[in-house]
């Protein structure tokens, strides 16, 4: 069976410090979520638009080469292997990681948990949003999300 994933877009990038825990982190908008769930507030990353990340990811790190400690990836579970492949190279790079995922199936990241330090894992629930969910210092919008620390 051909393989029928397509390779990871981003729409732009910024750098953060309320997303990962005592991280100053750069923030990659991966485009074309598979999860599409209700009252999302992300809804333009449903499409699969923009630049491809493997064009650029490196480039971009250097840019804020000193400046940030970790690389965060806003999705990219639509294709798990390309995923990971960038986590090794942030790792090898000597920066930490971390993935934000609209999934409900944490296991799904089992190949990538060795290149993780953080995981943010959930659907956006608007049937169990909460004001007061904080994990690690982190707001999660609903009590289904959870902030978890790998390494």
């Amino acid at each position: 069976m051909a393989d029928t994933k397509r390779r990871l877009k981003y729409l732009g990038y910024s750098v953060v410090m309320q997303e990962v825990p005592d991280e100053i982190s750069l923030v990659f908008n991966i485009s074309g979520c598979p999860h599409h769930c209700e009252g999302c507030h992300s809804e333009f990353l449903w499409d699969y638009k923009g630049d491809y990340l493997s064009d650029d990811l490196e480039r971009v790190i250097d840019e804020y080469s000193g400046l940030i400690t970790c690389v965060c990836f806003m999705g990219g579970d639509q294709n798990i292997e390309e995923l990971e492949s960038y986590l090794k190279t942030v790792k090898d790079l000597g920066l930490k990681t971390c993935v934000y995922s609209g999934s409900d199936d944490q296991s799904i990241f089992n190949d990538c948990m060795k290149y993780l330090d953080w995981l943010k894992i959930g659907s956006y629930d608007n049937t169990q949003l909460s004001d007061d969910h904080v994990e690690y210092g982190v707001k999660l919008a609903s009590k289904n999300q959870h902030m978890i620390k790998v390494h």
